[in-house]
């Protein structure tokens, strides 16, 4: 498998030295769990991580587990009980472009 251009930047200039070792462990995880093989799951992947290793793996292992949690936590704010959900951020675009045009 192949990233898009914006994810492959966005693992280089997140991971910096890291950035092999966090490509390794995404792709292991897209090949052994098909569903988490979509653009926008990978951007939300690493949008949470700001280029964390162990968070990269902790939210693999979520989005495993439902990959809508990961893209709720990327994508809205006010997600507390006490607040309006609203969505801020669309990954089915790339990182340049996610705040552009959101809409709900």
């Amino acid at each position: 498998m192949t990233f898009k251009e914006d994810i492959l930047e966005r693992i280089h200039s997140d991971f910096g030295d890291s950035a092999n070792q966090a490509n390794t462990i995404l792709l292991d995880a897209l090949h052994t769990v098909d569903y988490l093989n979509t653009d926008r799951t990978i951007r939300c992947i690493l949008f949470l991580t700001n280029g964390n290793i162990k968070d990269l793996r902790n939210y693999i292992e979520a989005a495993i587990i439902d990959p809508r949690d990961v893209i709720l936590w990327a994508e809205y704010e006010g997600l507390k009980a006490t607040e309006n959900p609203k969505r801020v951020r669309d990954f089915n675009k790339t990182f340049d472009e996610c705040l552009n045009d959101v809409e709900e």
